[in-house]
């Protein structure tokens, strides 16, 4: 009988700790869907975890779950894998297309523990195992509740720190149209942007501006455009104003999140320039300085010719002085090992034929230029 395996707690959970001494100002029940096609099963979680303080609702197939969920906001879902109709894997896969903030953990038997630690790789917070230990059951309960909590702050925390930079971009971008008609003090106003971030950049746009000009001249490209390919290479991480420095400054490696946040530094840095007239090419440049030769950059994935030439042109610059510079997160890179990776690239990450002019300049053109950016600053239009 399962009665039988069913074990009483000897300590009250945390949850019931809640139920027992009422803190309603603070403390709001989760609710708690349990799902399984045997009445006794179901009816024993459910007294137990009402007795825990939960609010706590039951459904004898996935189908009734499912319309229970469009019913009401569930905080976490229990289901059999095993019941006839819509089974326990198709229920999780519906959870998580279309109710991703709801927790689920997953009813096994002994001989499906194989399968039920499958489900945690398509979504599950967890398991628990027939015959059940309610010890267990009240610790697996409360860590998918926190874990699913942990997991909707973060989410609201990414959201706002998303406003804060779109207010941010749409501040500067507000400012910069005021300023159209007066271009010298336009590039003044984004300088001094670029320059409050100057600890972290240390000059690296001033840099990439002297190589960048340095190879286009290697590549025969047209003096009237000049100008524009100056801009670009100096802007081109404007959009950083909208990343926090604790991902800009972080010494280690970025988790998803972080290099999710990152990559939105060519779309803030696009969105702050494209409203400004005589930017409008220096826009494009700052968007797709990021994409690859071979379409697996971002944001766009373009490829090939679908990239602006000047952006082809000062993405091997931009990477050219990344490894050769000291980070936060790691030394310098050797003169030789970064002329290699940049030769490797060649047809993936960058334009063949700008690898090409690039590595035909003397390496210690390239040098001259690095040290002398290290050593004053120049913010003016021409080469």
């Amino acid at each position: 009988m399962k009665e039988q395996s069913l074990k009483l707690e000897s300590e009250p959970s945390m949850a019931m700790t809640m139920a027992q001494n009422p803190r309603s100002d603070y403390f709001t029940p989760e609710k708690i869907l349990v799902v399984d096609d045997e009445p006794l099963v179901r009816d024993l979680l459910s007294s137990y975890l009402t007795n825990s303080g939960y609010i706590c609702e039951t459904a004898g197939t996935g189908r009734e779950a499912l319309r229970k969920l469009r019913q009401a906001a569930i905080s976490l879902v229990i289901a059999d894998i095993r019941m006839p109709e819509l089974n326990g894997l198709q229920l999780l896969e519906s959870l998580t297309e279309e109710y991703p903030d709801t927790a689920a953990i997953m009813i096994t038997a002994v001989a499906d523990v194989n399968t039920a630690v499958g489900t945690m790789k398509q979504g599950a917070y967890d398991y628990i195992t027939k015959p059940f230990n309610l010890d267990k059951v009240a610790s697996s309960v409360e860590s998918a509740l926190v874990r699913r909590q942990t997991r909707l702050e973060s989410r609201k925390t990414s959201q706002d720190l998303e406003q804060v930079a779109e207010k941010k971009a749409q501040a500067l971008t507000s400012a910069l149209r005021d300023l159209n008609s007066h271009r010298e003090m336009t590039l003044d106003v984004l300088m001094k942007v670029l320059d409050a971030r100057g600890h972290e950049t240390q000059a690296h746009s001033q840099r990439v501006r002297a190589y960048t000009l340095r190879l286009a001249r290697q590549m025969d490209f047209p003096d009237k455009h000049l100008i524009d390919l100056g801009r670009g290479a100096l802007l081109h991480d404007i959009g950083k104003v909208g990343i926090p420095d604790s991902i800009l400054l972080k010494p280690g490696r970025l988790n998803a999140e972080e290099w999710r946040q990152m990559k939105q530094h060519t779309v803030i840095g696009h969105r702050i320039l494209k409203g400004v007239q005589f930017l409008d090419r220096v826009a494009e440049m700052v968007l797709s300085h990021h994409e690859r030769f071979d379409g697996k950059g971002y944001p766009r994935g373009l490829s090939g010719d679908e990239i602006i030439l000047e952006a082809r042109m000062f993405s091997i610059l931009d990477a050219w002085d990344a490894m050769t510079s000291n980070r936060p997160y790691r030394d310098a890179q050797s003169v030789d090992f970064a002329r290699g990776e940049i030769s490797n690239s060649a047809g993936s990450q960058f334009d063949p034929a700008a690898v090409e002019a690039f590595m035909q300049v003397p390496v210690e053109e390239w040098l001259k230029i690095g040290v002398t950016y290290r050593e004053q600053l120049d913010f003016s239009d021409h080469p």
